[in-house]
């Protein structure tokens, strides 16, 4: 056996050493190397991304490379390539032929497709602004996003209009303009347009200033009726509220608040004078302001109220001829052109615009017990009769059911009130050093109609703790939800 087994290695052995001789020979010769001969000829593997940098692993092993990069000297066969940046990741199969070069390329982040801008097209005066509508950027099989006007960047083609970074554009003359829109994202910028027409500026319509102008009522001592002890002084308050407002850019103030229909002074015949001669000369550019505190009355046919009013000092028990009804209060102020703020701190005051907010619906049998002309109101939105129409404004210190309250002293001057009026003049600072208007909610230094409705609605029940007052009175408000400006600093 042993023998055998020498002679095989003999035998082998000159045929080895001959191999190596020959690969010796081929290397020398510069043949292919010795991989090639022992496994085929090798190819590679070209590993792309967008963007750049990502890390390359090879079958799982990291391969200290970041894309782009070639991997060399590849036997033939199948690979695993997974390329990685930051928390995406890719992995692909790539297989390797013999004197080839293999890809793998992918995008890892979403690629810039387009941008669309709204709107297209803009038709400007000269002076005149439009800001961009909306900016969308779409990306490859990715999907859209709204982007932010302050992402992108704009240009003008003409001197006709400009465009600032917010993406407002100016029309400055007549012509036209080409307004660029570019936007980039990692490396590609993609543009969209807006053709925009520049007309002359028609030159603005002369429009007066407004006027302010005020007539302030307080009846506190009646010749034929029970007195009450807050109007005077509630008028005082008012006056002083009045007399602190500055409207708009030109800070406006109150031309005229007349307040010397105090008491006794305060007849029938004296305040529809009063409202005749403290707006005389308003245009419908105007603002006048009306404001009662003393008692209120209505009349009923036994069964359903037929009418409203307001009392002067004058009064009488047996008839309302002294009075003042919501027909004559509204023929007063409807004679005044421009637009009427009424505040009525009075009983049953709410029937001066019929119905109350939300609160209260009044039914078909309380409808009968109005007058035709009321009834029209709630159908025909400017007919006449109550103070419904758009030229008022109008707030009332209860319903058309209800009773007001008043109180000896105000916390903040310890003089009788009104809880109505006081509730308005504390929205409005009263009794604060700094002026603060506690009712602009949305703190812009002006309180329009429905944050005053609000305040007072919110603060009467507090009042009426606090003060002990045990009788309900709910304000009333015409229009719902107005943003008209009652009150400004």
């Amino acid at each position: 056996m042993k023998k055998k087994a020498f002679f095989l290695s003999s035998k082998i052995l000159p045929l080895f050493l001959l191999t190596l001789l020959l690969l010796s020979f081929l290397l020398v010769s510069g043949c292919s190397p010795i991989s090639n001969l022992l496994f085929g000829a090798s190819g590679s593997i070209e590993v792309t991304t967008y963007p750049s940098g990502a890390k390359i692993f090879l079958n799982g092993n990291d391969t200290g490379h970041i894309t782009p990069y070639t991997i060399p000297s590849l036997p033939k066969r199948t690979y695993e390539i997974k390329v990685v940046l930051g928390d995406v990741s890719y992995t692909e199969t790539v297989i390797v032929y013999a004197d080839n070069t293999s890809s793998v390329y992918k995008d890892l982040l979403p690629r810039l497709n387009k941008i669309v801008v709204q709107p297209t097209s803009m038709n400007l005066e000269a002076g005149k602004s439009q800001k961009v509508d909306s900016i969308v950027a779409y990306y490859v099989d990715s999907g859209s996003v709204n982007l932010a006007l302050s992402d992108c960047s704009y240009s003008s083609s003409s001197n006709h209009a400009t465009v600032n970074s917010s993406g407002t554009i100016t029309g400055v003359s007549e012509g036209s303009a080409t307004i660029t829109v570019s936007y980039t994202d990692v490396e590609i910028t993609k543009t969209a347009t807006i053709d925009v027409t520049v007309s002359s500026a028609v030159p603005p319509a002369v429009v007066n200033p407004i006027v302010y102008r005020a007539l302030l009522v307080g009846v506190g001592n009646y010749e034929n009726y029970g007195d009450l002890n807050g109007p005077p002084y509630d008028v005082a308050r008012m006056y002083y509220i009045l007399d602190q407002c500055k409207f708009g850019s030109l800070n406006t103030e109150f031309s005229i608040i007349n307040d010397e229909l105090i008491d006794l002074y305060a007849t029938k015949t004296a305040i529809l004078q009063g409202i005749a001669s403290t707006f005389s000369g308003a245009d419908n550019n105007d603002v006048s302001y009306f404001y009662f505190s003393g008692h209120g009355d209505y009349a009923t046919d036994g069964v359903y109220f037929t009418n409203f009013y307001i009392c002067p000092t004058d009064t009488l028990l047996t008839s309302y001829d002294n009075d003042i009804s919501i027909n004559e209060l509204e023929m007063a102020l409807s004679a005044i052109p421009g637009t009427k703020v009424v505040i009525l701190d009075s009983c049953f005051s709410g029937g001066f615009i019929g119905k109350g907010k939300g609160k209260i619906t009044i039914s078909k049998e309380e409808m009968v017990s109005f007058n035709d002309e009321i009834i029209n109101v709630f159908s025909q939105a400017q007919s006449k009769g109550l103070l419904t129409t758009n030229q008022y404004k109008v707030l009332t210190s209860c319903h058309y059911y209800q009773t007001c309250s008043e109180d000896i002293l105000y916390l903040y001057d310890n003089y009788p009130f009104g809880l109505f009026t006081a509730a308005f003049c504390d929205g409005c600072g009263y009794g604060d050093v700094a002026g603060t208007l506690r009712a602009d909610e949305d703190s812009n230094y002006k309180i329009s109609l429905d944050e005053m409705y609000n305040y007072i609605l919110d603060l009467i029940p507090i009042m009426e703790l606090y003060y002990s007052i045990d009788n309900r009175q709910d304000v009333q408000v015409y229009p719902e939800d107005s943003n008209f400006t009652i009150i400004e600093h």
